[in-house]
């Protein structure tokens, strides 16, 4: 389905395969993570002890190490055992986003603590980030598989045009579902995208096999930011390790808020309009409107798309599992697309 062509309602809820359970998954998940912690130790070196000090306390402050694990499990689905160090790629270049992000956003929390800004000054926080996507890089052309590093780059390209995106939307109550389907492609669902379809490469797989795990990252993690974006009109601080209900706050306009405007009776739209508008300057009509998003259906909405695209992500594998390899990492992978329309953190 192309941006173009989107149905007005959310599509109906379509049953996921479901190999793993929650707990299986997390708990795959985070035997691939700790190679990978190890990697980004290891590898997290500079002339300038104090680099180390600030890139350290965004990267090893939490997280799921979800980005260089999909890297790791593409390339165990395949039969190859990739090299933990060019999983950091994916984490470095995670956390180079997250600083320059809460630079643009004025930050002041990230995973429960000051976000690196406050600790340490949007200067500092700005050259960390651009060390770290030079480390990618300098990983990632180890590998002589020269699809590796043009993969990378076009990865890197498209994520920085998801930072302006997001930058010239910002307030934009007319963004449309396919507007902001860019938005959340370009800032989130690309570097998923590429980190499968990097894992693939690792391992020598052909073009049909390295296009399959790229449309299985780049669905997966529409669906992922989109329950993110839900759950800040229904989830909590506690869950989340960051404030929630801010989309609105910050001028983010988001799926949940975008379904109640084109769903809403006139006098509902315009007061949510009204609302939305009056919130920069006074905080205080913030619940009002997030309260007749979540009344329209805007959450549930949301997670019917989110549902959707996992959905589609489960089915980029299929080839692979029509080939017979039902492997654990492949079992893992299909489960993760459940997983991420399930949790609630």
């Amino acid at each position: 389905m192309s941006t173009h062509d989107l149905p007005s309602e959310p599509p109906a809820l379509q049953p996921l395969l479901n190999p793993l359970s929650n707990q299986e998954v997390r708990a795959r998940v985070l035997a691939l993570a700790e190679p990978a912690d190890q990697a980004l130790t290891a590898n997290l070196k500079s002339h300038v002890p104090y680099i180390e000090e600030v890139s350290g306390y965004i990267i090893f402050s939490g997280g799921k190490r979800l980005r260089p694990v999909l890297f790791l499990l593409a390339a165990r689905a395949l039969g190859h055992q990739a090299d933990p160090r060019h999983a950091a790629i994916f984490e470095y270049l995670h956390a180079a986003t997250l600083l320059h992000d809460d630079v643009v956003d004025d930050a002041g929390l990230r995973r429960g603590r000051p976000a690196a800004r406050v600790k340490y000054g949007n200067d500092a926080v700005i050259l960390v980030g651009d060390f770290l996507f030079s480390k990618s890089y300098s990983l990632s052309v180890e590998v002589a598989d020269h699809r590796f590093v043009q993969a990378l780059t076009d990865c890197t390209t498209h994520m920085a045009e998801g930072q302006v995106l997001e930058l010239l939307h910002t307030d934009d109550l007319d963004l449309s579902h396919e507007g902001y389907l860019k938005v959340i492609v370009a800032k989130t669902a690309v570097l998923l995208a590429a980190a499968c379809q990097m894992g693939a490469i690792h391992a020598g797989a052909d073009q049909a096999t390295v296009r399959a795990f790229y449309d299985y990252g780049m669905e997966l993690g529409i669906a992922f930011q989109m329950v993110d974006d839900a759950l800040d009109y229904v989830g909590s601080e506690h869950e989340f390790g960051k404030p929630v209900g801010h989309d609105l706050e910050e001028g983010k306009i988001t799926l949940p808020f975008i379904h109640a405007r084109d769903h809403a009776a006139p006098q509902a739209r315009q007061r949510l309009l009204e609302l939305t508008r009056r919130s920069r300057q006074e905080p205080q009509a913030l619940p009002e409107a997030q309260e007749i998003i979540r009344r329209q259906g805007g959450v549930e909405a949301t997670m019917a798309w989110a549902n959707h695209h996992a959905a589609r992500a489960q089915a980029a594998l299929a080839p692979l599992l029509a080939q017979g390899r039902p492997s654990l990492d492949l079992q893992t992978m299909l489960g993760l697309a459940s997983y991420v329309v399930t949790r609630r953190a």
